[in-house]
C-alpha cells in the first residue's frame, strides 16, 4: 500500500494548486548529463551542417554562441545566469507538473495488486525519457534567483517542486524546508514537504514528515492529503483502528468524482479486512462532486489571454508604483516571455535607473540586448554592459564569457583570451564549459 500516498497526494495537488497548463511527461535519470548530451549533439549536427553547406560560417558563428552559452549554465550552476531570468509560466506549470506526472508514472510503471517491497531490495527503475528542458532551464534560473533574492519563500517552492519532478527529492525537501521557515507554513506547502520525506524514507513517515503533518492539520484541519498521510501514520504504528477512522471520516467528505476516490476506497476495504469490518455498511455516502474550476474550461487562447492580462495589469501597477525594482524586474522578463523584447528591454531599464550599480540588473539588461541582436553577435552597447558589470563583480561566468566574445568578435585576441582564462580559472577543468571555452581560445588567431 505504499504506493497509495503518492496517487493521493498527486492528485489532491492538482486540484489545489493549479489547473494543467503541461502536458504529462516521464521523468528521467540523469538532467546534467542529458542536458549536456543535447548541447554536444547540436554541435555535432551544427559542424555538418556546415560541412554540407547548409549553414553559412556567420549562421555557424551565431548558432555556436548560442550553445556555449547554454553548456556554460549547465556546468557551472553556482554561477548565476541572469541573462535569462526564470520562466514564470513554467513556475506555474511546475504547479502541477508534479502530480499530473506522478499519476501517470504510477499506472504505467505501478503496480496495485504486488504486496509491498522492502525499500532496500528494490531494483531501481529504468527511466528512459528526458527531463523536459524546460524544467531543466527553471531549475537552473530559478537557483540563480534565489541567489539573489534568498528570502523568496515562493521562489524556493518553486524550485522545490522543480526538484520533485526531477527526483531529486533531497534537493525538493531542502527548499521545501527554506519556504516554510519563511513563513509558507501553509498545508500545501507542508505536505509536498512530507511527500519528499516519505519518498527519502522509502515510504515510511519519519518524525520529520509527522511533525509538518500535524503542521499541516493546524493551518487546515480540513486538508485531504494530511489526513490521509495521519491516517497511514497511524497505520505504520499498527494502530490500524485509527487509521480506519480517519480513513472514513475523509471519505465522508470526498466528493464522488474526485480521482483519488477509488485509492481510498481500496485503501478502507484493506484496512476493513484487517479489522474484520463490513466496509459496506460503514461507509458513508460521499457528498456532491464538486463544480468545475473555470480556468479548466479555458482553451489555450483564453488562458494566454488570461496571462497577458496579468502582465498589464503588474505594468499598470508600476506606473503607480514606479520605485518597485522587483517589479519591473519580473515585468521585464514576462514580455520577454512573451516575445516582447522591446517592451522587455524598456522594463529593464527602469530597473537599471533604480540600481545602476547592481551587476545582476545590468546583466539582465545586456542579455535582452543580445537576444535582440539580430545576427546574434553581442552589441557593443551590450558588451559594453557586461565590461561594467565585471567591474562591479569580477568573478561573474555570464559578464567573463559574453565580454570575451564581444573581444573575439572584433578582433582582439588578446582581450578574448584574457577575458576567457579568467572564466577558465573559474570552471571545472573536466567540464563541458571548459571545453568548449578552450575551443574558443584555440580558434582565436595568434597576437
Amino acid at each position: 500500500m505504499r504506493w497509495l500516498p503518492f496517487v493521493i497526494m498527486a492528485v489532491l495537488a492538482i486540484l489545489v494548486i493549479a489547473v494543467p497548463l503541461v502536458r504529462k511527461r516521464k521523468p528521467p535519470v540523469s538532467r546534467a548529463d542529458y542536458d549536456l548530451q543535447v548541447y554536444r549533439d547540436q554541435l555535432r549536427e551544427l559542424q555538418e551542417d556546415v560541412e554540407r553547406g547548409v549553414v553559412t560560417k556567420e549562421q555557424e558563428a551565431s548558432a555556436r554562441l548560442e550553445i556555449d552559452r547554454r553548456i556554460l549554465g549547465v556546468s557551472e550552476t553556482q554561477y548565476r545566469r541572469t541573462g535569462e531570468m526564470p520562466k514564470w509560466q513554467m513556475a506555474v506549470a511546475l504547479a502541477i507538473l508534479v502530480p499530473a506526472v506522478s499519476v501517470g508514472l504510477y499506472w504505467v510503471l505501478g503496480a496495485p495488486g504486488v504486496d509491498d517491497q522492502p525499500f532496500a531490495d528494490r531494483a531501481p527503475i529504468i527511466q528512459e525519457a528526458p527531463i523536459p528542458q524546460e524544467v531543466l532551464d527553471f531549475i537552473a534560473e530559478q537557483t540563480a534567483m534565489l541567489e539573489i533574492n534568498p528570502e523568496d519563500g515562493e521562489g524556493w517552492m518553486l524550485l522545490g517542486r522543480a526538484h520533485a519532478f526531477t527526483g531529486d527529492f533531497e534537493q525538493s525537501v531542502s527548499a521545501f524546508r527554506r519556504a516554510i521557515a519563511l513563513g509558507l507554513t501553509d498545508a500545501d506547502t507542508q505536505m509536498e514537504m512530507v511527500e519528499g520525506l516519505y519518498n527519502i524514507a522509502g515510504g515510511f513517515i519519519t518524525q520529520e514528515a509527522q511533525a509538518a503533518i500535524d503542521a499541516a492539520l493546524v493551518a487546515d484541519p480540513t486538508h485531504p492529503g494530511a489526513r490521509f498521510y495521519q491516517g497511514l501514520a497511524l497505520s505504520q504504528s499498527e494502530r490500524t483502528q485509527e487509521a480506519f477512522d480517519v480513513w472514513i471520516s475523509l471519505a465522508a467528505d470526498t466528493p464522488a468524482d474526485a480521482p483519488w476516490w477509488p485509492f481510498l476506497r481500496q485503501t478502507l476495504q484493506e484496512a476493513a479486512d484487517q479489522l474484520g469490518l463490513n466496509l459496506a455498511e460503514l461507509m458513508p455516502p460521499p457528498p456532491e462532486a464538486a463544480p468545475q474550476s473555470p480556468l479548466e474550461a479555458m482553451t489555450a487562447e483564453e488562458q494566454m489571454a488570461l496571462i497577458e492580462g496579468m502582465v498589464a495589469q503588474l505594468a499598470a501597477r508600476l506606473v503607480e508604483e514606479p520605485e518597485d525594482l522587483e517589479g519591473w524586474l519580473r515585468l521585464s522578463q514576462s514580455y520577454r516571455v512573451l516575445g516582447r523584447l522591446d517592451d522587455a528591454q524598456q522594463a529593464v531599464a527602469k530597473a537599471v535607473a533604480l540600481a545602476p550599480n547592481d551587476p545582476l540588473v545590468l546583466i539582465q539588461q545586456a542579455g535582452l540586448m543580445l537576444a535582440a541582436s539580430e545576427d546574434g553577435t553581442v552589441p557593443p552597447e551590450a558588451a559594453a554592459i557586461f565590461r561594467r558589470a565585471l567591474e562591479l563583480e569580477p568573478d561573474s561566468a555570464e559578464a567573463l564569457f559574453y565580454s570575451g566574445v564581444a573581444y573575439a568578435e572584433a578582433e582582439d585576441p588578446t582581450a578574448a583570451r584574457a577575458e576567457w582564462t579568467k572564466l577558465m580559472a573559474l570552471l571545472d577543468p573536466n567540464g563541458d564549459a571548459f571545453a568548449q571555452v578552450q575551443l574558443r581560445m584555440d580558434a582565436l588567431p595568434g597576437d
